[in-house]
């Protein structure tokens, strides 16, 4: 799973920076075992510093990140969808 072409939203290319949205492929590539639904939320906390939750739900797995961002100034969530084809990384609104 998540080894095929990916994609994303032009609303993505344009609200996420680029390095996290590579985190959040290699974050997915680095699990043993993956849920073909994948949940990301950026959430700003102030000085800097970006909180990543990454969720999937089976098997259940969260883990939680801190990274330095200025770029990032409200909260998101995004899904990371693998439909056998492709996979896209999306807002969740955009799903």
């Amino acid at each position: 799973m998540f080894t095929n072409e990916r994609y994303l939203t032009r609303e993505v290319a344009h609200q996420v920076p680029i390095k996290i949205q590579l985190l959040m492929w290699d974050l997915v590539e680095k699990l043993e075992e993956k849920d073909y639904l994948q949940i990301f939320e950026l959430t700003p906390k102030g000085s800097g510093i970006v909180e990543l939750v990454h969720k999937q739900e089976i098997p259940e797995i969260t883990s939680i990140y801190k990274i330095k961002n200025t770029d990032i100034k409200e909260k998101m969530k995004l899904y990371m969808i693998d439909s056998g084809e492709y996979s896209t990384l999306m807002f969740s609104h955009e799903y």
